[in-house]
């Protein structure tokens, strides 16, 4: 390891060897999105090779000889999921023991990973999060074992996407539960925390207050040894001109011919002009209030019927279910509106029955459908940020969403052009404004060009670089 002292500097970040630490990485969730962006950013600004980088994780949807999998580290490990059903009533007995193995054997997981790849500065995406009980807990025992053994380790940076902290259903857990989200989600350990969001702060002064007590002083330390990253993003096209260029043209007729698009047309007796494209871009997840995007389609479609030659909407979910099976009450739900609403045609598709059927990525549907003239639905209850907001904004898409809490604080400040509720309620205004949207080439036009230069001064991946730079070059928390 190059650690040799407290501080690295600035020359020395190319030089250093970097572990990333996550549940997983390749897949749609947006923290697998920013384990991306950071990569680029780190090669691409920082200059950093990327044979310097090396991912632990419990599952990769990529293999590569820099990506270390172990299972012990996946949210949906058995062990794992033991701890989250036990989180408001508590474990003991045989469950305590099958727990304690696990961490002791995830231990030995992240300090082999450390000791063969001789990481200096290691970036562990969500430890805050019990989702990431085992890992995250682990990670900090092998801080705690090296340090009573004054054995060197890497400088720990968290990349604090989410925690027990804002969500409801991570709140009253049960004492040795508590005890669990002491010791090391993310605990003590930490040196340098990005947060990705301005909430977030004052959320976890409650939580480091609780640690001042196990480390006096945590909580000073740690409030010097922090910083806000939004999500950043690059904008996929230049400008609005783009989306009427054959650039990109080929994985439009990809889209449509592996979809069998002119199948369900044509079984319909409809044509193309006749349909409107939607593309809800995010995970199958309840919180994504996708039940409202599709209510909100059906009455936009039942309105536009009335001015317009638009007789169906093709609704599509570009990302994979989550536990559970959200996908199947969606699918109840569709049918249930297609009764209420039956001169209204909404085409209900998940991208991920695809997924083995076409060679179309998840990054590439918010440009396929801006190309198709389509609009999105983003009607998030919660988000971190909205890393799926700003791809749809910079593909050239303009969203319908709800205005969510870290919308109103960060995001809406910047005037970036979309139709924005403030309340889950269909009112007149909002289907006028998207009316508008999806038929008016010229308002559409000036959305997307103010759209996209408002993305490249205030969103780039550039401050990413500034703000990593700083928290690799600030002084050591410990050793």
């Amino acid at each position: 390891m190059l650690n040799v002292f407290k501080q690295f500097k600035k020359e020395d970040i190319p030089k250093l060897r970097y572990g990333i630490l996550h549940s997983q990485v390749g897949f749609s969730d947006g923290v697998s999105i920013v384990m991306e962006q950071v990569e680029k950013v780190m090669s691409k600004h920082l200059k950093i090779p990327k044979k310097n980088i090396f991912y632990l994780v419990g599952k990769s949807k990529y293999k590569s000889p820099q990506i270390s999998e172990n299972e012990i580290l996946w949210q949906w490990h058995p062990v794992n999921k033991l701890m989250l059903r036990h989180y408001h009533k508590g474990c003991g007995g045989s469950r305590s023991e099958k727990i304690e193995k696990a961490l002791e054997y995830a231990k030995n997981v992240i300090g082999d990973f450390i000791e063969k790849n001789k990481i200096d500065i290691i970036i562990v995406h969500n430890s805050s999060h019990p989702i990431n009980f085992i890992s995250s807990i682990a990670l900090s025992r092998h801080y705690r074992d090296f340090s009573k053994r004054g054995k060197r380790t890497p400088k720990y940076i968290l990349w604090w996407h989410d925690s027990h902290l804002e969500r409801k259903s991570f709140q009253n857990p049960a004492n040795d539960i508590e005890q669990y989200l002491l010791e090391g989600v993310p605990g003590r350990y930490v040196e340098y925390i990005i947060f990705i969001n301005s909430l977030q702060i004052g959320r976890a002064k409650e939580y480091f207050a609780k640690l001042d007590k196990i480390k006096p002083d945590f909580s000073k330390q740690i409030f010097l040894n922090r910083n806000v990253v939004y999500n950043t993003t690059d904008t996929f096209i230049k400008s609005f001109n783009d989306l009427k260029s054959k650039d990109f043209n080929g994985k439009v007729t990809q889209f449509i011919r592996d979809f069998k698009i002119k199948e369900l047309l044509k079984k319909y007796g409809l044509r193309f002009p006749e349909v409107l494209f939607c593309l809800q871009h995010t995970r199958i997840l309840d919180r994504k209030r996708i039940d409202f995007a599709l209510q909100y389609c059906y009455e936009l479609l039942c309105k536009l019927k009335r001015k317009k030659d638009v007789r169906a909407i093709y609704f599509l979910i570009s990302g994979q279910h989550a536990e559970g099976n959200p996908k199947k009450k969606l699918i109840k739900l569709n049918q249930k509106l297609s009764k209420i609403y039956p001169e209204c045609k909404v085409f209900l598709v998940f991208a991920e029955d695809y997924y083995n059927k076409t060679r179309i990525i998840f990054e590439d549907y918010p440009r396929i459908f801006a190309k198709l003239k389509g609009f999105s639905t983003f009607f998030s209850e919660v988000e971190g940020f909205g890393n799926n907001l700003l791809e749809v904004l910079a593909s050239g898409l303009i969203p319908v969403i709800y205005k969510y809490p870290v919308f109103k604080k960060d995001i809406e400040k910047y005037r970036l052009n979309m139709v924005a509720l403030n309340k889950y309620e269909i009112d007149e205004e909002s289907l006028l404004k998207t009316m508008e949207v999806v038929t008016n080439t010229k308002k559409r036009r000036k959305m997307i060009e103010d759209n996209l230069k408002i993305l490249k001064k205030n969103f780039p991946h550039r401050i990413m670089a500034f703000r990593l730079r700083q928290a690799f070059t600030k002084k050591r928390m410990h050793s």
